[in-house]
């Protein structure tokens, strides 16, 4: 929602969930290896994933963040910061 909705200028109080849904959503099993849901959010350019049963029902949402740890995810933005700083001196 933020990035389909606020950073548009959108109001979210008038704004309906749709407008921030993704379509023909991917979805991981909880037989596959993480690395399987990593390589397909990493693809598919998206860092959260639902997970569900094979019958459909919905057992939760794992995202890159939990499965990475979190020093992994800011790791590229600290790269940046440092070639910033290095152009700068």
């Amino acid at each position: 929602m933020l990035n389909r909705v606020v950073a548009k200028g959108l109001d979210p109080d008038k704004t309906p969930l749709s407008a921030g849904m993704t379509e023909n959503l991917l979805t991981a099993t909880p037989d596959k290896p993480l690395a399987h849901a990593l390589h397909m959010m990493f693809e598919g350019g998206f860092r959260h994933m639902p997970v569900i049963e094979s019958d459909g029902r919905p057992l939760g949402v794992i995202s890159s963040r939990d499965a990475l740890g979190l020093e992994v995810t800011h790791f590229g933005s600290e790269l940046e910061q440092r070639e910033t700083l290095t152009e700068i001196l």
